[in-house]
């Protein structure tokens, strides 16, 4: 047993490095054992070579930190857990010089010694340690792992002994001496060597285990009882080992109320983290007590952690689809209102751009837009309420981005018309729209329109398959239809032609004529055109909450929704209405979610500060995201 996994835990504490640092993007990073997983500035998962982390990174930090302990340890503590052994023992060396915490710099001098081989030097400065300070459990469960590896069994075990006496709640010292016996004797052994812990002033880690025992054998009172004295001794605040396995082992036994009257009350995010927060939301959201679940994830996501955004997402996810339930829809029909969206989406809502929208002409064309249709393999029979899909998302998306075309890149004007089901949210329909469905439904808009462009989302088959159809309204003739192919995973390539397939569309069979699109207006291509359309369909949604004549919807994934158009703009960092989406996304979703806000202040003024935008739109962009950040 590894006696400084014992104490540090398994795995690696994340890393941050400066945004441009030169990284790798595997497939599939976590099948090389020479990449380490690091997060830029931005939060941004990437992989480097432990060379170029060692030489480029590591020695640096480590140079910086020299005479600083508390930085010094962090920085060998990690180092050992990438097993970078051999090149922190002269930091080992130095912090045991001059670290505060004697106890803290010999066990990791021992330890990194230890781990080299040199057995002798270990023995000397534990010993060395005990005989200055005086007894530290620590300490001597490392001594013990010395005379263990030099053959010295009973010395080591007597030594075990003496170093649980000392301190009855290490990790690893438990652990390792409950193993010893139950290996020797069985399970019953190994029962009254944790019963032995147990006894000693101030243990509680050792009644975790034999609670555990208690959940195994079906007696929960029992457990309880251990866990009341693990509580009583371990003192506040409540150890993070204590929550984690109480909660852990009460939930593995289905014992979820439990969870929340014995562990929850001692949470704290800041002390508990993850590890404890899992297990908490889980127990909670099986429970149905879904607010004091978000609450719980609220907390964890404010502690901006890179490397438990993945984890925390999930559950974001599982809280939205426990919000909308089963799916079953209400028994009334369902009341349908369609919105009209005029322009581009992200110069409306009081956007500071949107006097930069160029003015059309009158009595230019009007072109509405309609999506929102998906064809499915396996269309649904019924209405169902269901979170945002790829499939829907894109659907909503393509006459968001086509608006933007033709009002950008023709001499007429364009509006979007999205489908909202009243008090459930966006309408996604499974089959087309008949011809005189559309006839009446274009000349019953309050929004006249000239033409309209229908567009469906095949996911019959992979690639999809796009289609825009164009009817005249005034007479109802449907005078041309075009189509293109979409992967479903990245669907920005199929997107890109599709729009353009579609603007000549209108240009051959409508009085439009195409004009050249301000210098700003900078669409993306590829797969960066994939996330541009995600992140116009996630601002149509903030949008959308923010409506008060829209019932029912409900927001999911805010952080996400930020953090991707932010990791949007800082892949494209001199593209202005990358930007100005941003921004406009930033300031509507201030509105909905304003206590979220604060987590992306440091992100977006580093942003501010790495890539500065100049000109009238980076002024307007600053000022309203300092606006956004205030107070």
């Amino acid at each position: 047993m590894s006696l400084f996994r014992g104490k540090f835990g398994k795995g690696r504490k994340e890393s941050t490095v400066r945004a441009g640092a030169k990284v790798s993007r595997p497939e599939n990073p976590a099948d090389d054992p020479n990449l380490i997983k690091v997060f830029d500035t931005y939060g941004r998962e990437m992989f480097i070579t432990r060379e170029e982390w060692r030489d480029n990174i590591l020695m640096g930090n480590i140079e910086k930190a020299w005479n600083n302990p508390d930085e010094l340890y962090g920085l060998i503590v990690q180092s050992l857990r990438d097993e970078f052994v051999e090149e922190i023992v002269p930091a080992s060396e130095q912090l045991h010089k001059i670290d505060p915490d004697p106890a803290r710099g010999a066990t990791i001098l021992g330890i990194a010694y230890m781990e080299t081989g040199q057995l002798k030097k270990a023995e000397q400065v534990l010993l060395g340690h005990l005989s200055k300070h005086g007894k530290n459990g620590v300490v001597m469960t490392n001594l013990a792992k010395v005379y263990s590896t030099q053959g010295l069994g009973e010395k080591s075990l007597k030594t075990l002994w003496n170093a649980l006496e000392a301190d009855p709640n290490q990790d690893n010292g438990v652990g390792w001496y409950e193993v010893i016996h139950r290996e020797q004797g069985g399970d019953q052994a190994g029962q009254d060597a944790l019963r032995r812990i147990a006894a000693i002033r101030g243990s509680w880690r050792a009644q975790l285990w034999l609670a555990r025992s208690e959940l195994e054998k079906g007696d929960l009172n029992k457990a309880l009882g251990f866990y009341k004295e693990s509580l009583a001794n371990a003192g506040k605040p409540v150890p993070v080992d204590l929550l984690k396995q109480m909660s852990g082992d009460l939930g593995n036994s289905g014992h979820l109320k439990e969870i929340i009257e014995w562990a929850e009350p001692h949470f704290d995010a800041g002390i508990h983290g993850i590890m404890v927060g899992n297990n908490l939301i889980k127990a909670n959201l099986d429970l149905g007590n879904l607010d004091a679940a978000r609450s719980i994830l609220n907390q964890l996501y404010a502690l901006k952690r890179p490397d438990w955004r993945e984890t925390l997402s999930f559950w974001d996810t599982e809280l939205g689809k426990a919000r909308i339930g089963d799916g079953a829809p209400p028994e009334e029909p369902l009341g349908v209102t369609m919105m009209s969206i005029e322009g581009p989406l992200w110069m409306r809502s009081g956007s500071p751009f949107k006097d930069l929208n160029p003015v059309k002409a009158e009595g230019v064309p009007v072109i509405g837009i309609l999506g929102s249709t998906a064809i499915y393999a396996q269309p649904l029979e019924k209405a169902v309420t269901q979170l945002a899909d790829t499939t829907g998302r894109l659907s909503r998306a393509l006459p968001i981005a086509l608006v933007e075309q033709i009002h950008f890149r023709t001499d007429a004007a364009a509006h979007a018309l999205i489908p909202w089901a009243q008090g459930q949210g966006f309408a996604l329909f499974g089959k087309p729209y008949a011809d005189e469905a559309l006839r009446e439904m274009a000349s019953g808009q309050k929004l006249p329109m000239d033409y309209l462009v229908y567009i469906t989302v095949s996911t019959v088959s992979n690639p999809w398959k796009l289609k825009a159809q164009l009817m005249r309204v005034s007479d109802g003739e449907m005078v041309g239809a075009v189509t293109a192919e979409a992967n479903q995973n990245s669907p920005g390539v199929g997107v890109e032609e599709f729009l353009s397939k579609v603007r000549n569309l209108i240009v051959k069979w409508s009085n439009v004529s195409n004009v050249k699109a301000p210098e700003w207006y900078q669409l993306p291509r590829g797969a960066e055109l994939s996330d541009y359309l995600l992140r116009l369909e996630q601002l149509l949604a903030v949008n959308c909450h923010n409506l008060d004549f829209l019932e029912g919807g409900g927001l999911s994934g805010e952080r996400e929704i930020l953090d991707g158009t932010l990791q949007y703009c800082v892949r494209n960092p001199q593209n202005e209405t990358a930007r100005m989406l941003l921004t406009q996304t930033l300031r509507q979703m201030k509105k909905a979610r304003p206590e979220i806000m604060p987590e992306f202040k440091e992100k977006m003024e580093s942003l501010q500060n790495e890539f500065p935008m100049s000109g009238t739109i980076g002024e307007l962009a600053s000022t309203a995201i300092a606006e956004v950040f205030e107070g």
